[in-house]
């Protein structure tokens, strides 16, 4: 059974790592929410994909669309709550690429907390959270330590950690929770082409998620010998998600999930 992964939620259709998204990804059937996590500077784990606020999604309290992106951890939570994220830009190139997103004005970024309080009734669906972090930006985030042990005492707290994986680009931050949290799997992420299986295989890695477009039944082979799951991101195209689906993935995270499902339904 493959593992159909909502995309920040729904972003294809809501705004993304909203409430609302995740309510309609769950609303499509999805077996696992994919999203991001940072953390404010009073330390309140939020959902949030850029490590600072996105000036193509982030309007100020007086309407206008921000001009930088302010890091969320130079930010109390409180602050952060002063920007709504229900729009995208309408002349930004992130806007074309989602035609069908409609907006939900007044959005705020959430917290963790409260989404696993909306999925509070769902003891099936699993959480795929990614805690954002980029070797090149080390100081618009917690250390890898501390991030991964904010994510792992908010994940605890709710009592969701037999149903949430850890994935992550910078994998440093992954071996602090296989040493700390050896109940919630680790995924390491890849993006672009290259020998990503061996080098996952390397750092021990057991779930591989790369990006599908660098994805070859040769790499699969090689991540199949070496006993790997493999997950990959982000598929939208109804011709990707079927190659993916051919190929033999175990998950597939997609911006349009029902994409996913009603092709799965056909096979």
């Amino acid at each position: 059974m493959i593992d159909v992964q909502g995309h920040r939620g729904a972003r294809g259709y809501l705004p993304e790592n909203t409430l609302p998204s995740f309510a309609r990804a769950l609303e499509l059937g999805v077996s696992t929410l994919e999203l991001d996590v940072g953390v404010t500077k009073d330390g309140v784990v939020v959902i949030h994909h850029d490590r600072g606020l996105n000036v193509d999604i982030a309007r100020g309290p007086d309407g206008r669309w921000v001009s930088s992106a302010t890091p969320i951890n130079r930010l109390t939570f409180a602050e952060l709550q002063r920007y709504d994220v229900g729009r995208l830009r309408p002349d930004s190139a992130y806007a074309r690429h989602f035609p069908q997103q409609q907006p939900v004005d007044g959005t705020r970024i959430p917290r963790l907390s409260e989404l696993f309080q909306l999925t509070q009734a769902n003891r099936a669906i699993r959480f795929n959270i990614e805690p954002k972090m980029d070797e090149v930006a080390l100081d618009e985030t917690l250390p890898a330590a501390p991030f991964a042990r904010a994510l792992i005492a908010e994940v605890r707290k709710a009592g969701v950690q037999n149903r949430t994986t850890v994935q992550a680009f910078h994998w440093p931050l992954l071996e602090v929770v296989e040493h700390e949290a050896p109940e919630m799997p680790t995924v390491y992420c890849t993006e672009g082409g290259g020998s990503e299986p061996a080098r996952v295989q390397g750092a021990g890695g057991k779930i591989w998620s790369p990006d599908h477009e660098t994805l070859t039944p040769a790499k699969i082979h090689a991540a199949r010998k070496w006993g790997m799951r493999i997950t990959v991101w982000t598929v939208n195209e109804p011709a990707d998600i079927a190659r993916a689906i051919d190929m033999g993935v175990d998950g597939i995270a997609s911006d349009y999930p029902d994409r996913v499902l009603n092709l799965l339904k056909n096979c």
